[in-house]
């Protein structure tokens, strides 16, 4: 078993490599990256605590990217529930999107799309039951 952990573990961490430099090779910072990445692929707006939760980002990053990207105008801060503001991308936050994230998804899409239905379900499957059992037995710690 411990074998096939690390084996995992590994495959896991090329895989975030592989977004890094994704990330990388498209000037943009990871944080920005995840959130535009996220934005074009749940959006079109999220609340703050949407984004932290789906990317996995600390608050305190995505708060900071918001701002950044705001600045720049890539995206509007909207009102949310209390503090918590809304994300929506703008045209020119959208042509930034295009531009780099897309091209990433077009990958994603293809690669997925290679799989036999039953493929695309296992992955999902195990996946999701990894995170909900790890995340159960986490109070073990």
């Amino acid at each position: 078993m411990k074998s096939a952990f690390q084996e995992f573990n590994r495959i896991d961490g090329q895989i975030e490599r592989l977004y890094h430099d994704a990330a990388v090779k498209m000037g943009l910072p990871d944080s920005v990256f995840w959130i535009l990445y996220v934005l074009i692929t749940c959006g079109p707006e999220l609340l703050q605590t949407e984004l932290t939760d789906i990317t996995g980002l600390r608050k305190t990053t995505v708060n900071s990217a918001l701002k950044k990207m705001e600045r720049e105008g890539d995206l509007k801060l909207l009102p949310g529930s209390g503090r918590n503001v809304r994300a929506a991308l703008t045209e020119q936050g959208r042509r930034l999107a295009e531009d780099t994230v897309c091209r990433l998804v077009a990958l994603e899409n293809r690669i997925y799309e290679s799989w036999s239905p039953e493929e695309q379900a296992m992955l999902i499957r195990l996946n999701r039951d990894y995170a909900e059992k790890l995340e159960g037995m986490m109070q073990e710690l």
